[in-house]
């Protein structure tokens, strides 16, 4: 073999080794060319999961920040809205136990008022009337001390006036004036016992005086009745 079909074949070899080489070459860039674009895309696919994720979760912050901000804002109202309620309530509540103790008082004060021209029926109808105001005033609260006082003095009164006056009453009417004593009795026991006011006991003792003494009234009026009875059987 000449020295040029030597070369020749070295050269050949050499050859088909770089088309190996190049083979081999191409392969590998192949591959790490697809690698590169499935790890590009994968990590593009990554990176927009990513940033939807956290739009999606600015924007879930943003509402719920803003619905709790919101839900504040009406619970503030609602408070606000709640203690007007409250206020007006109690203002309404005040006004409604003035009236009633005023009305309860007034109709008492018209009881003191009898005279020698009150006739038996008209005397039944006030006291069924105060017996009525009486029922509704302690069926809205506790009434004050001085209020059951100033009754039970204008109940004195009224009897006093009956015995001076020599006003006729029926059974109906002593049924009532008895029913009111134990009435009186009972609420005056219940006042007292919820009373906070510093003046308290001067003001309960004057009280239970003024029962002592409505109580030793409704015996004058025991005989009083007992005596007219006894007259209108001689007549």
């Amino acid at each position: 073999m000449s020295k040029s079909e030597v070369i020749q074949n070295l050269l050949d070899e050499l050859n088909n080794q770089n088309q190996i080489y190049i083979a081999i070459i191409g392969t590998i860039l192949a591959v790490l060319g697809l690698a590169f674009t499935i790890f590009s895309f994968m990590q593009r696919r990554f990176s927009d999961k990513q940033i939807q994720k956290m739009e999606d979760d600015f924007k879930h912050d943003f509402k719920q920040d803003f619905k709790i901000e919101e839900n504040n804002e009406v619970l503030r109202d609602m408070r606000a809205t709640l203690a007007e309620v409250h206020k007006s309530e109690k203002l309404l509540k005040q006004e409604i136990i003035t009236a009633t103790d005023l009305n309860f008082e007034n109709s008492s004060f018209l009881l003191s008022q009898v005279d020698g021209d009150t006739h038996t029926l008209e005397l039944n109808n006030m006291l069924i009337n105060f017996n009525t105001t009486f029922d509704k005033a302690i069926s809205t609260h506790k009434l004050n001390l001085s209020t059951l006082q100033h009754v039970i003095v204008n109940l004195i009164n009224c009897l006093q006036r009956i015995r001076r006056y020599r006003i006729r009453y029926d059974e109906e009417a002593y049924d009532i004036i008895n029913s009111l004593f134990d009435k009186l009795s009972s609420q005056s026991i219940i006042s007292i016992q919820k009373n906070s006011d510093m003046n308290r006991y001067f003001t309960q003792h004057s009280l239970l005086e003024c029962l002592k003494s409505l109580k030793s009234e409704l015996k004058e009026c025991d005989k009083y009745m007992n005596n007219e009875l006894e007259d209108h059987d001689i007549d």
